[in-house]
C-alpha cells in the first residue's frame, strides 16, 4: 500500500519514463509524459470506423482503433494508475470530442463508474480523469457495485453478468429526465457496457443516449 500511494505521487508530480512506452524511443522533455513527440503526433481520429447498431444508443462516434500507440496509452492508465497519461490522452481527442459535442449539444456528460476493487488498486477512476484532460464538464449518475473483475478478456456471457454491477447513483431521476445524455468510455468492445449504461438512463426518463469511445478494439 504504502509503495502503491508513493508511487501515485511520483506519477502525479508529472516525473517521467525515459523512453517512450509506445516505441521505446527517447524522451526528451519532462511535459511530454511518458510517450514520445512522434508517437503523440501518430494519435489522430481514425476513419473509416466500422460503426455499428448499438441498442438503445441514439448515435456515438469513436477517436482511433484500439491498436499501437493508442492502445498503448490506453493500457498504462488502466493499469499503471498513470493519470498524468490520461490526462494528455484526453488534450489529444479534446478537439474530436468537442467538435462531437458542439453538434450533438447533450444536456448532460457523464462516464461508467469502476468498483471498489478496481478504485483501490488504481486509485481513480480513468475515465473521469481523461474527461478532465480535455477540459469535458462531467456530471457523475452511475455506480458500480460488487468486486467483479475487469471485463478485458471476458467471455461474452461474462461481461453480460459483470455488466449488471452498474447502476443509477441515488436521486438521478431529476438528472436524467427528459434529457440527452452523453456517455463517454475508454474502449468500444462488445458494447455490453454502453447498452446498460444506455438502458438505466433512459428507464428514468432520459429522452436520448449518445456515446462516445476513445477507441474501437478490433
Amino acid at each position: 500500500m504504502v509503495i502503491r500511494i508513493l508511487a501515485n505521487i511520483v506519477k502525479s508530480l508529472g516525473i517521467c519514463e525515459e523512453e517512450c512506452i509506445s516505441c521505446g524511443g527517447k524522451i526528451y522533455y519532462l511535459d511530454q509524459g511518458y510517450v514520445c513527440e512522434k508517437c503523440i503526433k501518430s494519435l489522430k481520429p481514425y476513419h473509416p470506423v466500422q460503426y455499428k447498431r448499438l441498442d438503445y444508443i441514439r448515435s456515438y462516434r469513436v477517436f482511433g482503433r484500439y491498436e499501437g500507440t493508442l492502445k498503448d496509452i490506453i493500457q498504462n492508465v488502466k493499469f499503471h494508475a498513470n493519470i498524468p497519461l490520461a490526462r494528455l490522452l484526453g488534450k489529444v481527442i479534446a478537439a474530436y470530442l468537442w467538435e462531437y459535442i458542439q453538434n450533438l449539444k447533450p444536456d448532460l456528460i457523464t462516464c461508467p463508474a469502476i468498483n471498489v476493487r478496481r478504485y483501490w488498486s488504481r486509485g481513480f477512476n480513468h475515465a473521469e480523469e481523461i474527461l478532465k484532460g480535455a477540459d469535458i464538464p462531467y456530471i457523475k449518475v452511475f455506480t458500480r457495485t460488487g468486486f467483479d473483475p475487469a471485463s478485458a478478456g471476458l467471455k461474452s456471457e461474462d461481461r453480460l453478468r459483470v455488466v449488471k454491477s452498474h447502476h443509477l447513483r441515488k436521486n438521478t431521476i431529476d438528472l436524467l429526465e427528459d434529457k440527452k445524455v452523453l456517455i463517454f468510455d475508454d474502449v468500444l468492445t462488445t458494447g455490453a457496457t454502453i447498452k446498460r449504461l444506455a438502458e438505466l438512463a433512459l428507464s428514468v426518463g432520459a429522452s436520448q443516449v449518445h456515446a462516445f469511445f476513445v477507441a474501437e478494439a478490433l
